[in-house]
């Protein structure tokens, strides 16, 4: 019975999969934006930063930290597309948008978005280590907790190589963060339906807004303690002032934009 009904789970994802992923396509900006290159993979990939306009406020989005986020890059490129065609609405602001950080498995993992796996394999850089987990914080060790499920019930073991900043993407968004003197991160995951904040106080504002425009749940910093998921992106941003938003959206399964495009432009009214 148990084989049975992960069948016919199998079958309803792949449904889902293959009639939302033909819908939602995935924008070329190749030509409507300046693109930085801010580093290389383990793989030697160009790590690509798309920067549009150039005034005090600096905000900076990222997606695809983990390779089964296949549709956050769909997400960004929407947001890309969206601040080029709107950037009289928001001259006082410069937008910087790395739109996949995991480059090395992007064309694999785009024609072949193996979700029914997603929990055991697709989630790691080349070198098999969990990028949100190699930030450099106080606390480093070479292993730390990932969890999942619903209401990230489960969890197990990962690896976060023997120091911290290690793998070559961590080490390039860290230094570009800090070169770029940018106080303002999202960072873009799915599929919990959830906003996590950090210590700041504008990321407590933001992080309100952002679920009661979309409808996430809003994660306590208590219950992320509960979570014990560190030297991640999150713990980094406390420990130099940063403004921390993590996003999970509903779904592996399309970008999301729709529920999450007024939220994003709403809490630009906050910084």
């Amino acid at each position: 019975m148990k084989k049975i009904l992960k069948n016919i789970w199998k079958i309803k994802r792949f449904i889902i999969w293959f009639f939302l992923d033909k819908t939602d396509k995935l924008i070329d900006i190749s030509k409507i934006s300046e693109k930085i290159l801010v580093g290389k993979s383990i793989k030697w990939k160009d790590l690509n930063c798309f920067k549009i306009w150039n005034w005090n406020k600096k905000v900076l989005y990222v997606s695809w930290i983990h390779w089964n986020e296949v549709w956050t890059v769909k997400l960004a490129h929407k947001l890309i597309n969206f601040f080029n065609t709107n950037i009289s609405k928001y001259i006082d602001y410069t937008f910087f948008i790395i739109s996949c950080l995991n480059i090395d498995w992007y064309d694999k993992a785009i024609k072949n978005p193996d979700y029914f796996n997603w929990w055991k394999v697709w989630r790691f850089n080349s070198n098999e280590v969990d990028l949100n987990r190699n930030f450099p914080t106080k606390t480093f060790t070479q292993k730390s907790i990932r969890s999942f499920w619903k209401n990230y019930s489960q969890n197990v073991e990962v690896f976060c190589w023997k120091e911290w900043n290690s793998e070559t993407e961590t080490k390039a968004l860290t230094e570009f963060i800090k070169s770029s003197d940018i106080k303002i991160l999202f960072v873009f995951h799915n599929a919990w339906k959830d906003v996590l904040w950090n210590s700041t106080e504008l990321s407590q504002k933001i992080s309100k807004l952002y679920s009661e425009k979309t409808w996430f749940k809003l994660l306590t910093q208590d219950y992320w303690k509960t979570l014990k998921q560190t030297w991640t992106a999150k713990e980094w941003c406390d420990e130099n002032d940063i403004t921390y938003l993590e996003i999970e959206w509903t779904t592996r399964y399309w970008s999301d934009w729709n529920i999450q495009k007024n939220a994003i432009i709403e809490s630009l009214k906050l910084i």
